[in-house]
């Protein structure tokens, strides 16, 4: 726990430091370390400065000092450190501290602070039990003064690690989930380094490594016996002798009890041009771009706010030419806190009015950007958290080339969303500016004109001025080659026109705007079959949304499918018998009322607590109490309301009624239950949901974040609060829509899709289903030549979000915001491509 102010500790004297704190340790928990210097003997602790022992019962440091001693708590759980100091002499500006390193001393947690006032010589002790110390080979303990002269003195007089024994003690091996070599030239060679850790605390035996398939290759390899906290090295290279992308796998098996194999995906592209940074997607126009909007002149001498213009003036001209500058380091913006102009169109909860408000202005912007050819990507993904009382910023990838017209500056346009606090809704907009090299920059041109929300959509846009910081953006080598990999392991795309081409005889336009939907409700819809991504939406009220390939849309409650369903599924996998597992031994906050002993992880996932106040359908999920779910900014309160506002009045299993509560309940009882197999400083959507589906399947890293709650607990919504690139959308659902793989349990996984008639799940409406965070709707009448019952699976989000799973392994997709889920006309435009009878 980092400390809050300057004292954490509580002053006690001697006596009461040296009886009562090591009597109360010690009834309780076992002594791991311990040294109250009393033998005047420190040649156990690594010094700098000027340290000694000191009067029989301390450690000495003056000045500018440390001391640091390392030690292990493998096998130890509930771990405790206490540490005591005091200090003399000390001036303003000069301290003592009590640290702890989890990590080996790369980092440190602050649990003990002493300053200028606190220095007569009482001693002052902490207790801490910093995140990670549990079953720890690399734990550091320091004592470090920071005194400006030998005069300024701080004491050491005890250190107490405590723990319980009885933790595993097998061992635990890590590696990354995936490896990319980005984007290389056909005949070269590229070599990436992997990187398996033993986290455990037992020896880890690699007993095989395989050899990938080509052009993949293992160049060396130093994996035998890896001792606990120890780690070793496989060179893996990429040397691709034709075009293409590739993709491999480097399979790994060892004596981890609990993965006995383990598979890092490798992938890379190779082209003639290289795509290095200088010419990665290079552009052929000659610069010569005729331009009504946006021009120069308007950029570098026009005025805040200017006005909307259509989102063609913001797009990569046909003309385009390669950029001849190159933009790496920081851009700022100044004035957005009152600059710019705004027009609503619907406001249902009234946020704003006439008067000017905080949420009618852009954040604070000050972000870092590398380019690479004609293209530009953000150091940051996902929503940013800010001061901003409303809004967080999302940046994704734009492009960068050059007009004639420019005078050498090279023209950026980059996409940028704006997500609510604490919410889910984003508003996709634009901004656009020159630059040159030396940092010079004109203002930056900004819009947004549309969005994936149904109770607040607006205008915004605006001219700020600007500052362009170049300078080298740490590790932006490896960012490249991982930004160029994104972009050449995009599923192959086409807009859905040419599905007519493709599969003659197909309407596209049932799955533009199905059932009649106005295309300016859709933000994205696309179609995925035959390993093709066919793409539509980006409608706005200032013409179509330029890149497409950028837009972020929200996950509303499709996050109880991906991310519940998901993690259940992956850790019913790897962990059998987590559908079984008890809410209540996981949620001390669910044991007030008696209500969640019985209810499963399963139970939860199916909306099937048999907690509720009206079983009418949403009743519960529309009440104007969820408020206290969906408002709080703290985990405390999520989970209060979440686990006390039902009372119990069915079984189990046996009633469906829909509460996004029950969903975040079992992310809290999830993140619990796999702290408890896999160590404290597991995550519940990193480790499990990231690491092991997504980043397998190549999603973006807009796609790797979620909303969680802003205290120190950082608990994800699971629920909501996810955010998806059209690629990813197309990805995650042709990955759940397969008929076999390896990750999800599939058992469970042939339930949530309906492939086992003995397991259908709940019924939360005549003809449909919910079934491990999964829906189905039971379609036979209307689809020509269906006999037998043909049970649709599909992803619902709020307000108008659709993902429909289909049988014929095809998947259709649409994200909106009129709060109509029609979809009909896609299913059976599809069903006319490949048949979905069973």
């Amino acid at each position: 726990m980092q400390s809050s102010g300057i004292l954490t500790g509580f002053k006690l004297t001697t006596a009461a430091i040296l009886i009562g704190a090591w009597a109360s340790t010690s009834a309780t928990a076992d002594t791991i370390y311990q040294d109250n210097f009393a033998n005047g003997d420190i040649s156990g602790w690594s010094t700098t400065g000027n340290v000694s022992a000191y009067n029989g019962n301390s450690m000495r440091l003056r000045g500018t000092s440390t001391a640091t001693q390392a030690l292990s708590t493998a096998g130890y759980s509930s771990v405790s450190v206490e540490l005591a100091m005091s200090a003399t002499s000390l001036e303003n500006g000069e301290f003592c501290y009590g640290e702890i390193s989890t990590d080996g001393g790369s980092s440190w947690t602050t649990a003990l602070t002493i300053a200028n006032g606190d220095d007569n010589g009482s001693q002052f002790s902490s207790n801490s039990a910093p995140s990670g110390i549990d079953n720890n080979v690399a734990v550091q303990l320091r004592f470090r003064g920071t005194g400006a002269t030998t005069g300024d003195y701080c004491y050491g007089y005890r250190a107490l690690v405590t723990g319980t024994g009885g933790a595993p003690t097998d061992p635990d091996i890590s590696a990354p989930a995936s490896v990319s070599f980005g984007a290389v030239g056909t005949g070269t060679t590229s070599t990436r380094t992997i990187t398996v850790s033993n986290d455990g605390s037992a020896t880890l035996v690699i007993s095989n490594v395989s050899n990938p398939a080509s052009p993949f290759s293992v160049s060396s390899n130093n994996c035998g016996s890896v001792s606990a906290g120890a780690s070793c090295s496989i060179d893996v290279a990429f040397a691709p002798q034709a075009d293409g992308s590739f993709s491999g796998s480097l399979n790994i098996s060892s004596n981890d009890p609990d993965e006995a194999s383990i598979a890092v995906s490798l992938s890379g592209s190779a082209s003639t041009g290289g795509g290095s940074v200088d010419d990665f997607d290079p552009l052929s126009g000659s610069g010569n771009v005729s331009r009504s909007a946006l021009t120069m002149n308007t950029l570098i001498n026009g005025s805040d706010p200017g006005s909307l213009v259509d989102y063609s003036h913001y797009a990569l001209p046909t003309d385009a030419a390669m950029p001849g500058n190159q933009f790496e380091g920081s851009l700022e913006l100044f004035g957005e806190a009152s600059g710019g102009d705004f027009d609503e169109h619907k406001d249902s909860f009234r946020y704003t009015g006439s008067q000017d408000t905080t949420r009618k202005h852009l954040p604070e912007f000050d972000f870092e950007f590398v380019q690479s050819g004609s293209h530009i990507f953000p150091i940051e993904r996902g929503s940013i958290a800010s001061t901003h009382p409303e809004w967080e910023y999302i940046l994704t990838p734009g492009r960068v080339w050059n007009e004639n017209g420019d005078a050498g500056y090279s023209r950026v346009a980059l996409p940028f969303a704006l997500q609510q606090k604490n919410a889910n809704c984003i508003h996709n907009g634009m901004m656009t500016f020159l630059f040159k090299d030396d940092g010079s920059v004109s203002d930056v041109a900004y819009q947004i004109a549309g969005e994936t929300c149904l109770y607040f959509q607006v205008d915004m846009w605006g001219q700020l001025s600007a500052n362009y910081m170049p300078h080298s953006v740490a590790n932006s080598d490896q960012l490249t080659s991982d930004y160029q990999a994104e972009v050449n392991n995009r599923m192959p795309s086409k807009p859905l026109s040419a599905l007519a081409q493709d599969y003659p005889g197909t309407d596209y336009t049932a799955f533009a705007a199905p059932n009649g939907k106005d295309p300016l409700d859709l933000s994205l819809a696309g179609f995925v079959i035959d390993g093709t991504h066919y793409t539509g939406g980006c409608g706005s009220r200032r013409g179509d949304y330029p890149y497409c390939e950028s837009l972020v849309v929200p996950s509303y409650s499709s996050a109880k499918t991906v991310f519940a369903g998901g993690a259940i599924m992956r850790l019913e996998q790897k962990y059998p018998g987590t559908f079984n597992q008890s809410i209540g031994s996981y949620i001390s906050e669910c044991n007030t009322n008696g209500n969640w002993n019985d209810v499963t992880f399963g139970n939860a996932v199916d909306m099937g607590t048999g907690n509720y106040k009206l079983a009418g359908y949403m009743s519960d999920e529309g009440a104007s109490h969820t408020n206290d779910l969906f408002l709080p900014e703290d985990h405390a309160s999520k989970i209060n309301y979440s686990c006390t506002e039902y009372s119990r009045k069915a079984s189990p299993g046996t009633k469906w009624v829909y509460h996004t509560s029950d969903t975040y309940i079992l992310g809290t009882a999830m993140n619990a239950y796999l702290r408890g197999i896999e160590g404290s400083n597991s995550d519940i959507f990193s480790d499990i949901v990231v690491d092991e589906i997504l980043a397998p399947l190549g999603v973006s890293p807009t796609a790797e974040f979620t909303r969680r709650t802003y205290d120190g607990i950082q608990q994800p919504f699971t629920g909501w609060g996810l955010m998806w690139l059209r690629d990813d959308v197309a990805k995650i659902g042709a990955f759940l829509a397969g008929s076999s793989q390896s990750v999800l349990h599939q058992g469970e996984l042939d339930a949530a899709l309906q492939r086992n008639s003995a397991d259908r799940g709940l019924e939360p409406l005549t003809d449909y289903k919910y079934n491990n965070g999964f829906w189905a709707h039971e379609v036979s009448g209307n689809m020509s030549g269906c006999s037998n019952p043909l049970w649709l699976p599909f992803m619902s989000g709020y307000g108008g979000i659709t993902v429909l799973l289909l049988p014929n392994n095809s998947v259709y997709y649409y994200f909106g915001d009129d709060d109509v889920f029609l979809w009909m006309d896609a299913a059976q435009e599809a069903h006319g491509i490949r048949s979905m009878c069973q």
